[in-house]
């Protein structure tokens, strides 16, 4: 066996109603009620959502900062009404303010104690976890609690941690999904669990009985050990109904919580007593089976029905003759057995003179001959020490057995109350439920997103009329711009007022009246600028792809005059769209919200003209004639004729000579070769050149 650590916790106490942030109620009320006397209107700070959070940081700044100080001014600026807040607070205001909880901090201890059935005496050692544990003044009265008999608080656990850390390990422990180092626990449950019974089925009451059949108990009292089971039995011959709930009169449960826990429906029970019944037995001991887990979880584990039966049977035993007989005379009259009393007597009276003959006579033996008498006595004890088996024979003998019937019982659970276990239909509601507030927060996301758009344009409408008043006078009359102005100044009352709590449609409905007109005197103004760079840039396309044109007369030889003039021709007929949509344009009224043309439009017109001048860009250059193999070959072969008729008449000298002169006009043929192979190599990169030109456009 391995020996792991635990430890046993063996009782517990709390106040529910007290802690860190009833310090921060404290201070929160103090300073609520210096404002107020400095507004002296009668009105109060807390009944405003927003001062009253401010307050309640503020709070709680003092109280932390007040535990490692003794003073600590607090400002809070404009804190409700234009009025800000101003005041110093002690250490000692803040003890004077919150007396009344420092002296429930400690009482705690001494229940605790109760309830464990110690003393101050039986306490080594305390360890401090939480927030609060940091305020001076209660670590004071803990130890002025403790009368002594600790003289130092621990504090080496990490508050912040500690409980989270200790809570996820605890699982993993109990949980067979983790496989971690075991720590022993054994801890209580601190609420009583009762249990309920009565019929399943309302019984008629019957004159003379008290009501219908009802059981109450205390299952699981308070501060027992976790991890148990316990039995209820009882008999009944009805179906039962089963309540298991938390004590009402506890005075350890939180007020307000909910007391049911589990409700069972045990059937069975009245169709296993029937059946019992008509056997002629009697009613069955019903055995229900509880469960106080680890968890503190209490349910129904194990429900059964049994019923006890008597009955005989006859055996056969093996019995001795003389125990026969002892039985038989056991069975006889008193005159019979007195008779036979009497001859037994006399039987013995016989029998002991008939020793006393037998001794004499043994005796004399003896006097005589000493050795025959040992032989006898020999004999005898050999005849002592193997006595004769006694003869046995087997009866019939009634003997009473007991057998039990039992039979599980059919269990239906179901809760009532708020606190209801996970399932299926849980599951859909709970998930409609995160789906609706999901649409909720999307909803009002938007409207918060639409509602921040209107005030944004509202601000960009002033600043625009503002910030470019001379632009925007070019291309607006003073009628456009008063209107747009007006119906800046409508919309921020409106934000302010109705608009407040307007729904999103309302708020996209407000966008769209606003951001109407005021952006058609934006795109007239910007286009007042775009046109004519738009303009210059297509001018100044179509004076390269002209350029162009003129260029490849000479480079691009390939390309046909017809060819050029087809682009030519495209070119001058932008040049007219140029012409005639300038003279429009100028025509036009500049406050007048359709332009005859807008910067968009001008690209678009040359995309013909690239088209066309990207196809021809791409026409190949025809190849040049390639020089005649033939004569190359017959002019190698007369020079090594030549040689040949030399290599017979002339010395070896002259034979060298000849044979040197043979590589030198391979080489000639070579260079001649590679001189034709760069020349086509030249006019290819001359086409790769000329390429990308129609690309520049």
């Amino acid at each position: 066996e391995k020996t792991v650590g635990g430890f046993e916790i063996l009782s517990k106490a709390w106040d529910s109603t007290l802690g860190g942030l009833s310090f921060d109620h404290k201070l929160v009320n103090f300073m609520a009620e210096e404002f107020n006397a400095q507004l002296g209107d009668g009105s109060d700070v807390r009944t405003n959502a927003r001062a009253l959070t401010k307050l309640r940081l503020q709070a709680n700044k003092v109280k932390h900062v007040l535990s490692a100080n003794t003073d600590f001014p607090v400002y809070i600026d404009g804190l409700w009404k234009d009025t800000s807040y101003s005041t110093h607070i002690s250490r000692a205001k803040l003890e004077e303010l919150c007396h009344d909880e420092l002296e429930r901090a400690v009482k705690p201890i001494q229940d605790a104690l109760d309830r464990a059935g110690l003393t101050l005496d039986d306490v080594h050692s305390i360890e401090m976890l939480g927030g609060g544990m940091r305020i001076p003044r209660i670590q004071e009265e803990i130890l002025k609690a403790l009368d002594g008999k600790i003289d130092v608080l621990g504090m080496h656990i990490n508050s912040d941690e500690s409980m989270a850390l200790g809570a996820a390990f605890h699982g993993a422990n109990i949980s067979t999904a983790f496989r971690v180092r075991h720590v022993g626990m054994a801890d209580v449950n601190p609420f009583p669990v009762s249990i309920d019974l009565k019929s399943l089925e309302e019984e008629e009451e019957v004159d003379g009985e008290e009501g219908p059949w009802s059981k109450h108990a205390t299952m699981f009292k308070a501060f027992g050990k976790v991890g148990v089971k316990k039995t209820i039995a009882f008999t009944h011959d009805k179906d039962v109904h089963c309540a298991i709930d938390y004590e009402e009169d506890s005075e350890t449960l939180p007020s307000g919580t909910e007391l049911a826990i589990e409700r069972y429906n045990i059937t069975g029970v009245e169709a296993f007593a029937k059946e019992m019944e008509e056997k002629g037995l009697g009613k069955p001991k019903v055995s229900l089976q509880f469960e106080l887990s680890s968890s503190g979880i209490t349910q129904l584990i194990k429900a059964e029905a049994a019923v006890e039966e008597t009955y005989t049977v006859e055996e056969e035993v093996e019995i001795e003759e003389e125990e026969e007989e002892e039985a038989k005379e056991v069975d006889e009259t008193k005159d019979e057995a007195a008779a036979a009393t009497e001859g037994e007597e006399k039987k013995e009276e016989a029998a002991a003179e008939e020793e006393k003959k037998d001794e004499e006579t043994k005796a004399d033996d003896t006097a005589t001959d000493g050795e025959a008498t040992k032989e006898g006595d020999d004999k005898e004890k050999a005849n002592e020490t193997k006595p004769e088996p006694k003869k046995k024979k087997t009866k019939m003998v009634e003997k009473e057995k007991k057998r039990m019937h039992k039979r599980p019982l059919n269990v239906v659970t179901y809760h009532v109350g708020k606190v209801q276990p996970h399932n299926e239909e849980i599951m859909a509601e709970s998930s409609q439920k995160l789906l609706e507030l999901a649409q909720k927060d999307k909803d009002r996301m938007m409207l918060e997103e639409a509602r921040n758009k209107v005030e944004s344009y509202i601000y960009e409408i002033k600043n625009k009329l503002s910030d470019y008043e001379d632009d925007i006078a070019k291309i607006s009359t003073e009628e456009q711009r008063e209107a747009l102005r007006k119906a800046a100044d409508d919309a921020e009352e409106w934000m302010y007022d109705d608009g407040y709590n307007a729904d999103l449609p309302t708020m996209e409905d407000k966008y769209s009246e606003l951001s109407g007109p005021a952006q058609k005197v934006w795109f007239r103004m910007a286009e007042m600028t775009a046109r004519p760079e738009a303009m210059k840039d297509l001018k100044t396309k179509l004076g390269k792809v002209s350029d162009l044109m003129t260029k490849w007369e000479t480079t691009m030889p390939q390309v046909t005059e017809e060819e050029r003039a087809e682009v030519l021709a495209l070119v001058e007929d932008v040049n007219k769209w140029i012409t005639e949509n300038e003279e429009a344009q100028s025509k036009a009224d500049p406050t007048a919200e359709e332009p005859a043309f807008v910067s968009a439009d001008v690209p678009l017109q040359t995309k013909s003209i690239e088209k066309l001048v990207g196809k021809l860009s791409k026409k190949p250059k025809p190849k040049p004639a390639k020089k005649e193999e033939n004569e190359t070959k017959a002019e190698g072969d007369d020079t090594a004729n030549k040689t040949t008729g030399e290599e017979n008449t002339d010395d070896l000298d002259e034979e060298k000579k000849d044979g040197d002169e043979e590589p030198s006009k391979a080489t000639d043929d070579a260079s001649e070769e590679k001189t034709d192979a760069s020349e086509e190599k030249t006019d290819a990169s001359e086409e790769k050149t000329e390429e990308p030109v129609g690309e520049e456009l």
